[in-house]
């Protein structure tokens, strides 16, 4: 009898340890654990009378586990699609019918067909339209193609980023702040930031100021004090302008850089004291001079403009007075069939730039020429072929002959006048060159007839007076009428 129930325990071991070695293997087949899981739940639910035990496997169960593995094996094509099973199991057994489901298994029965591909698109768009909103990946795209317009796909590998103080950057576009922006700042710091030029097609640097507001130059001496901007170039200095002060958003600049330098890098230096608040926002844009070379500067400029017509104003001219010792370029590019270029006053503006006669001469009168602008102050505007336009009537009067009209190529005083050219011219007939102070050299618009690039130099000397030494802002238009005037002897 002993022999029998050690018999009978041995043949239970190892049925168990048959079971259990087809539980493991099962667990092993990743495709098939879910299926058997489903078909071995159903049948513990629906058919509990064939378990052997509460532990236990019944034959029935081993046929199945049997059947699956060999199907996994030797023809797993059959359970590629597991999804099937649990469709089916949910099909066979509705959920009224009281049985509680497994918790592996998840009902899909009451959820609606997916959407196809159109029909998914077609809500994400009522979903955007309703929000208002835009995704992370739409205004990315936004960021990039304000970063680099010419060749998004290169060069906008994230969104412009704003850095500040001991920061450095070779993205093609960038942002240097100050540490609090868009709050201002009034902490005394030297804050310095690096501009790396890895790519060898690239010739310039554009800054745009967008916000610039620093403690403005020194009244008498007309220097910046201790806040300024100093950019470091790897070439030398040659565009008349070494350091920048004052209120000057919306002014934008050039600087040339070595493009076969290979690795060269331009410095930005922004030095502030506690003497006032600052803020400033400078964007800059790395030039590809063979990629876009619409965009770059004539060399030697530190301005460029490039429409019909604009605006052009002298640096911290919000400010009411311009830096001593500035000597730099404005251009213009010049537009096709125009033949003259019309320089005038802002309206309501004011102009200041010293003259022979300084804070004696009277407000509202402009002087032209190297006798008032240039013989003692130094001070001046320089319009090449500068001329008071002599009008469509005249012209006509004259029968379209040679007309005598002087032109002169330096302005100062206290308006842009194109009269101050005639006066100049007769005054000095008689040696007489400022006339006496009752003239009537008002704002009138300065045209110029010359040819080749369009370029107005502004000079200044070592000394300033803020309450004469303004500045200018100027109107220009290029004009394509009134060309056969290129005839007129000037």
């Amino acid at each position: 009898m002993n022999n029998m129930k050690i018999i009978d325990n041995n043949n239970k071991n190892n049925n168990m340890c048959f079971r259990a070695i087809c539980l493991l293997t099962a667990l092993a087949a990743c495709s098939v654990c879910s299926a058997a899981a489903v078909k071995l739940d159903d049948l513990r639910t629906e058919k509990s009378d064939l378990a052997d035990g509460p532990s236990g496997l019944n034959k029935q169960e081993h046929a199945i586990i049997s059947d699956l593995l060999y199907q996994n094996i030797f023809k797993p094509d059959i359970l590629s699609k597991p999804n099937n099973v649990a469709s089916a199991r949910a099909t066979s057994r509705p959920a009224s019918d009281g049985v509680p489901m497994a918790k592996h298994v998840i009902n899909n029965s009451n959820k609606p067909a997916p959407l196809s591909d159109e029909e998914s698109l077609k809500t994400r768009a009522v979903v955007a339209d309703v929000s208002g909103t835009k995704s992370a990946s739409e205004k990315r795209i936004e960021k990039c193609k304000e970063k680099c317009p010419a060749n998004v796909k290169d060069c906008c590998r994230s969104a412009i980023q704003e850095k500040s103080c001991h920061n450095a950057t070779d993205d093609p576009v960038s942002y240097f702040v100050n540490p609090s922006f868009p709050n201002e700042d009034w902490d005394s710091s030297f804050c310095d930031f690096r501009v790396d030029i890895k790519n060898r097609n690239v010739c310039q640097l554009r800054l745009d100021l967008e916000e610039f507001s620093l403690r403005g130059p020194h009244k008498y001496l007309g220097s910046c004090r201790q806040d300024r901007l100093i950019v470091s170039t790897t070439l030398p200095n040659g565009i008349g302008i070494s350091e920048l002060c004052g209120n000057n958003s919306g002014q934008h600049l050039y600087f040339p850089v070595d493009p076969k330098a290979g690795g060269s890098s331009v410095s930005l230096m922004m030095m502030t004291s506690q003497s006032s608040r600052y803020v400033w926002k400078v964007r800059i844009t790395q030039i590809d001079c063979l990629a876009d070379p619409q965009a770059v500067a004539p060399t030697g400029c530190l301005q460029y403009h490039t429409s019909l017509s604009g605006t052009i104003q002298s640096f911290n001219y919000a400010g009411g007075m311009y830096q001593s010792g500035l000597d730099y370029a404005i251009c213009i590019k010049r537009s096709v069939n125009t033949c003259r270029v019309e320089f005038q006053q802002v309206a309501g503006s004011t102009f200041g730039i010293n003259s022979l006669e300084g804070s004696s001469l009277e407000e509202g009168i402009g002087r032209a020429g190297e006798v008032s602008c240039d013989l003692v102050t130094h001070d001046y505007l320089h319009i090449a072929g500068g001329m008071l336009d002599i009008g469509e009537e005249i012209l006509a009067a004259t029968g379209n002959v040679e007309v005598y009209t002087p032109t002169a190529e330096k302005f100062c005083g206290r308006s842009l006048s194109g009269l101050a050219i005639q006066e100049f011219a007769e005054k000095i007939k008689v040696n007489d060159p400022l006339g006496a102070q009752d003239n009537n050299t008002i704002a009138t618009p300065v045209t110029t007839y010359a040819s080749g690039p369009i370029v107005v130099r502004f000079h200044t000397d070592s000394v300033t007076v803020r309450e004469r030494d303004i500045g200018f802002s100027i109107a220009y238009q290029q004009l394509g009428t009134g060309c056969n005037k290129n005839k007129i002897r000037r």
